[in-house]
């Protein structure tokens, strides 16, 4: 298991809770360091100052960086959401242009497949299940279209509804990786870390070489920067906290084909 792993398994409870000690532990040891720096007279304030300033820049464009890329990709998960449920739908019209019997098996595996798609992000006990179904309605899907092309359909028909198809297949790919497999790689979480750490051990250092450490200040940047780095953790996965993409359209679009799917079966029946 490598460090993402770990990272990705703690609970976002438990990741607020050691972000927390982490930046108060620095504080800590930064003002332990610093008192015994004030009592031997060695550095200046001003000194001390620029070196917290300078760490301090860096830690900003690391949580910037950080955030900016976590934030792209949420808002991606949500735009490849709407778009593969647009592609269902549409692969789900073009279906008129298949022949009857295949018509009718192509729209009752897209009914099962908005289904399929349609689930709990929380709760992502079947998720590898999901997957594997997914993948198994594709190639039911594709033998559909490679026994019409054998057997010589209207090309123009066809295409059509591939290209759709396409789609579909595509942004099941994409949802995968983006949504449940991309995360923060594990040198930028242990930079982030290392560089949080110095720069709380830099601010205990001054303010205990100052004599102006305070309980409260050192709790209230604690929160404030165990705050930013969790609300990132809480970008960063699809599965956990508080920032989640709705799945609102998904749920929508399978209770509507499903609906088309009995009101065809009523309809064939009488």
């Amino acid at each position: 298991m490598d460090l993402t792993d770990i990272f990705n398994r703690l609970s976002l409870p438990y990741f607020g809770g050691l972000s927390v000690l982490l930046v108060l532990l620095a504080m800590a040891l930064g003002d332990f360091f610093g008192l015994r720096s004030s009592r031997k007279g060695k550095m200046s304030d001003a000194s001390i100052g620029s070196a917290v300033a300078a760490i301090l820049g860096l830690l900003a464009f690391l949580l910037a960086f950080t955030f900016n890329s976590t934030a792209e990709r949420f808002l991606q998960r949500k735009a490849l959401l709407l778009n593969e449920v647009n592609a269902i739908s549409t692969t789900y019209l073009r279906a008129d242009l298949l022949p009857l019997e295949q018509r009718r098996k192509v729209r009752a595996l897209l009914a099962e497949y908005a289904a399929v798609r349609d689930f709990d992000p929380k709760q992502v006990e079947d998720f590898e299940q999901r997957v594997l179904r997914s993948k198994q309605i594709h190639e039911e899907l594709w033998q559909v279209v490679a026994q019409l092309s054998d057997g010589d359909y209207d090309g123009v028909r066809l295409g059509k509804f591939v290209d759709s198809l396409n789609e579909v297949i595509d942004f099941n790919t994409l949802r995968i990786h983006v949504g449940a497999r991309y995360r923060i790689p594990s040198p930028i979480w242990a930079a982030l870390a290392l560089v949080t750490s110095l720069a709380m051990f830099g601010i205990g250092f001054q303010l205990g070489s100052g004599r102006r450490g305070s309980p409260q200040i050192s709790l209230a940047l604690a929160l404030s920067f165990s705050i930013v780095i969790l609300l990132i953790a809480d970008l960063d996965r699809s599965y956990q906290g508080l920032l989640i993409v709705d799945h609102a359209p998904m749920s929508e679009l399978n209770q509507e084909l499903h609906e088309a799917e009995r009101a065809a079966e009523s309809g064939s029946e009488i």
